[in-house]
C-alpha cells in the first residue's frame, strides 16, 4: 500500500494494530528490586526491561529523538522511582530477536505475545497475585470477557489483554450513491444484492462508463461478511449435533449455498475481479468507483477520508448494520485472542514492571497519552475526550508505551476530519456484538503446538480451504465439484483434524 497516511493519522493507527515495530533501543544492569544492598551502599532504583514490539512505534519506526526519550525516562523514574529500558528490534526481526533474549542471561522483563505459547515454554509467569496487589487500575480497565481469554483452565491469568470480541468485517455503502439511485438501505442478503446490480448496471459514479466495483472485499471479507448469513455459526468451527465432534465452517448445513451466492456474484461482477489477488484499496478507492466494502473495518476508516477530498463533494460511506440471510445475523465477530503484555519468568523486579504499567492505566487516558506521545499533545474539550498533537513532526515514539487495547484506545479521540470516522468506529461500533455470531470456540485457545504434531497435513487443509473456495467462487473450479472438494479435505487428513480439535475443545472449554 502506498504510503499516503499523514503523520497524525499514523499515530492513531499505531494504537489499533498489532503489527510488531522497530527503532532504537537502550540497555543496563541493575540489583534486583529484592537484593540486599550492602551496608552503606544506597538503594537502586528498579530496573525494568522493556521490549518493545507492541506496534507503538509505528507512528515513527525511527525511534524517539534521544533527548525526548530522555525526558520520558526521567519523568517515569520521578513519579514512580523506576527506570524504564526500552529494547527495540530491528525491523523484521522481532520474534527471533525475542527467542533469543528469553534464551540468554541478557535482561527481558516484559513484551507482547500469545501468552498460551510462552506459557507452555515457561517463559511467563501467571499474574494474579500482582494485578491484585499493583494492578487494580488495569484490572478496572479492561471488562471480565477480555480476562477470559488471558487464564488458563485452573485460572492462571497470563497476560495483560490487547482486546475483546470485535466486529472489523461490516458492511460499507455508498451513501450518496443510494441517494442518488433513489435506493433504500438494504437490510437483507436480497436487498443487499438489489443495491449491487444498481451500482453495477446504472453508472453511480457518473463517468459514462461500465465499470463500477459493487464491491471491494476480499477472501476475510466474504467468509467474516456474510458466512453468517447461511449457516448458523457463521465462520466458525461448530459442534456437530449427530456425534458432537468440532468440525470446520465447510461441513456446516449452508456452507455451500453461501459458496453458490458469491460466486454468482462474483460471476455477475458484483465483486472486484482481482478481490483474491493482491491489490491497493486506497488505489482502488481513489478511482471513485467503489460501491460498497466488506473488508477489514479499517479499509474504508482511515483510508477513505484521506482521499475524500478528492472525490465529490457529497462522497460518504455508511455503515449499513442488521443485514439478515437465510440463518440471520451475516457477519461474524472476531473473537479476541492470547495477544497481551505479559511478564518474563526473567524479570528481577515483576512489582515495579506491574507498577509501571498500571501507572499508563491511571487517570484515564491522560497517563496512556503521554506513554504514547510523550508532551506533544492536549485535550481540546473538558471531559478529557478530544486531542490533537501540537507539533506534527513526532519527537518521542512511544518506545515505554504498554497500555494499548481497546480499553484505552476508545477513551480519546483526534479532533481531526481525516480520523473521525475512524475513531467513531472504534468508539461506537468495533464492540457491538449484538449484529454480529460470535464462533463457537471463541474463548477456547487451542495449543497451535499440539495442533501441528497431531495434524501432519495441517498446512495441506488450510491451504484447500482457502484455494479451493476462491477457485468456487471465480468460477476456476464448477460448484457441481462441491462434494469432491469435501472427500479431498477427508483424504488430506480431515479426520486427525476433527478428532485433535475435538479433543482439545473438550479439555480446554471453559464451563
Amino acid at each position: 500500500m502506498k504510503k499516503m497516511v499523514s503523520t497524525s493519522a499514523i499515530a492513531l493507527l499505531a494504537a489499533t494494530t498489532l503489527a510488531a515495530c522497530s527503532g532504537s533501543s537502550g540497555s543496563g544492569q541493575t540489583k534486583g528490586a529484592g537484593e540486599t544492598a550492602k551496608a552503606g551502599e544506597p538503594k537502586s532504583m528498579p530496573k525494568i526491561y522493556i521490549y518493545q514490539n507492541t506496534g507503538a512505534l509505528n507512528q515513527k519506526p525511527e525511534g524517539s529523538i534521544p533527548e525526548k526519550l530522555e525526558e520520558m525516562k526521567k519523568m517515569y523514574m520521578e513519579k514512580l522511582g523506576i527506570e524504564p529500558i526500552a529494547i527495540v528490534p530491528p525491523k523484521g526481526s522481532e520474534a527471533e530477536k525475542l527467542n533469543l533474549l528469553l534464551g540468554s542471561k541478557d535482561e527481558i522483563d516484559t513484551f507482547q505475545g500469545n501468552w498460551d505459547e510462552y506459557a507452555s515454554k515457561g517463559a511467563i509467569i501467571p499474574l494474579n497475585d500482582l494485578l491484585d496487589k499493583y494492578g487494580q487500575d488495569i484490572k478496572k480497565a479492561w471488562p471480565q470477557e477480555a480476562w477470559d481469554y488471558m487464564k488458563d483452565k485452573d485460572g492462571k491469568i497470563w497476560g495483560i489483554p490487547r482486546g475483546i470480541p470485535s466486529t472489523h468485517y461490516p458492511v460499507w455503502v455508498r451513501s450518496d450513491w443510494m441517494k442518488k439511485l433513489n435506493l433504500k438501505t438494504p437490510q437483507t442478503i436480497d436487498e443487499l444484492e438489489a443495491v449491487l446490480k444498481a451500482f453495477k448496471e446504472q453508472d453511480p459514479d457518473g463517468n459514462g462508463k461500465a465499470d463500477t466495483i459493487p464491491m471491494m472485499t476480499d477472501l476475510a471479507g466474504i467468509r467474516n461478511a456474510f458466512l453468517g448469513g447461511f449457516t448458523e455459526y457463521g465462520n466458525s468451527n461448530w459442534i456437530d449435533p449427530a456425534d458432537q465432534k468440532v468440525k470446520p465452517a465447510e461441513l456446516a448445513p449452508g456452507f455451500k449455498d453461501f459458496v453458490a451466492k458469491m460466486a454468482d456474484w462474483y460471476q455477475k461482477g458484483y465483486i472486484y475481479k482481482e478481490a483474491f489477488a493482491k491489490f491497493d484499496p486506497l488505489e482502488l478507492l481513489k478511482t471513485n468507483r467503489v460501491g460498497t466494502s466488506s473488508m477489514w473495518y479499517s479499509r474504508i476508516t482511515l483510508l477513505f477520508p484521506q482521499i475524500k477530498p478528492n472525490l465529490p463533494a457529497d462522497a460518504n460511506y455508511e455503515l449499513v448494520r442488521g443485514i439478515q440471510g437465510p440463518k440471520g445475523k451475516i457477519m461474524t465477530a472476531t473473537p479476541a485472542s492470547s495477544t497481551s503484555i505479559v511478564i518474563t519468568k526473567k524479570a528481577k523486579n515483576p512489582e515495579a514492571v506491574m507498577k509501571f504499567i498500571n501507572y499508563q492505566y491511571q487517570d484515564l487516558p491522560t497517563n496512556t497519552l503521554n506513554a504514547a506521545f510523550g508532551t506533544n499533545w492536549k485535550y481540546l474539550d473538558d471531559k478529557k475526550f478530544e486531542i490533537e498533537l501540537q507539533n506534527k513532526e513526532i519527537q518521542y515514539a512511544g518506545e515505554y508505551m504498554l497500555s494499548l487495547g481497546l480499553a484505552t484506545e476508545t477513551k480519546y479521540a483526534f479532533k481531526d476530519p481525516v480520523k473521525k470516522l475512524h475513531a467513531d468506529y472504534l468508539n461506537k461500533e468495533i464492540t457491538k456484538l449484538d449484529e454480529a455470531k460470535m464462533p463457537v470456540d471463541a474463548t477456547v485457545l487451542y495449543d497451535k503446538k499440539a495442533l501441528q504434531e497431531n495434524i501432519p497435513t495441517l498446512g495441506d487443509l488450510d491451504r484447500l480451504r482457502s484455494e479451493e473456495l476462491v477457485k468456487f467462487v471465480t468460477g476456476a473450479r464448477p460448484l457441481g465439484e462441491f462434494d469432491k472438494f469435501i472427500d479431498q479435505l477427508y483424504k488430506a487428513g480431515l479426520d486427525k483434524w476433527i478428532a485433535e480439535y475435538t479433543r482439545q475443545y473438550n479439555a480446554l472449554k471453559k464451563k
